[in-house]
């Protein structure tokens, strides 16, 4: 079958036929410009491209019986999951957090988003136990996720927070780089 495509659309490029018209109703609007191309190409006349047995003289590749086989049809485009922000909500108007973000990631007071390693509580049984330990530990973002992150939350969540006991405080200042050290260096 992908001879008979392709001879066709060679065939096609070669010498131009009068091309059929075609119905293109079925066609979903969200089809790309490649897609049209390629109905453009397989929907020339194929009397003079081929003359193989299958294919009856004055028809096209997008005929009824062949179309079945070569090409399925999208009738519906594919739904992709977004969680994206709310700029204005509906009761008052304002900004809203997006809860994925609060509930998966951390901020650290000089700007850097942390988070857990993912596929850290499954599978254990077949996982040695330094990388169980190397799973638990959390990792930074880069700066670029760190930006889309702040995009993502209100102010509220961007604002330093001071809790007791927090198991993080070594980590909210950044004692290891020259230009945001705070102490002299010994």
């Amino acid at each position: 079958m992908l001879r008979i495509v392709s001879s066709a659309i060679r065939a096609g490029v070669e010498r131009v036929i009068a091309p059929s018209i075609i119905n293109l109703t079925n066609v979903s609007p969200s089809t790309s410009i490649v897609n049209s191309i390629c109905v453009r190409a397989l929907s020339l006349n194929t009397s003079h491209a081929l003359d193989d047995g299958n294919i009856c003289k004055n028809r096209t590749l997008l005929s009824a019986p062949l179309t079945r086989n070569i090409l399925p049809v999208i009738q519906q485009p594919i739904l992709i999951q977004n969680r994206g922000v709310i700029r204005y909500s509906l009761k008052k108007g304002k900004r809203k957090t997006v809860s994925a973000v609060v509930d998966r990631f951390y901020r650290l007071r000089w700007g850097i988003w942390i988070r857990t390693k993912c596929g850290r509580t499954s599978n254990l049984w077949r996982k040695s136990l330094n990388r169980k330990k190397r799973l638990y530990r959390h990792v930074f973002c880069n700066a670029t996720q760190s930006w889309l992150l702040d995009k993502m939350v209100t102010k509220f969540w961007t604002r330093p927070k001071y809790y007791v006991d927090d198991p993080y405080e070594p980590y909210h200042q950044r004692e290891n780089f020259p230009h945001t050290r705070r102490k002299p260096a010994p």
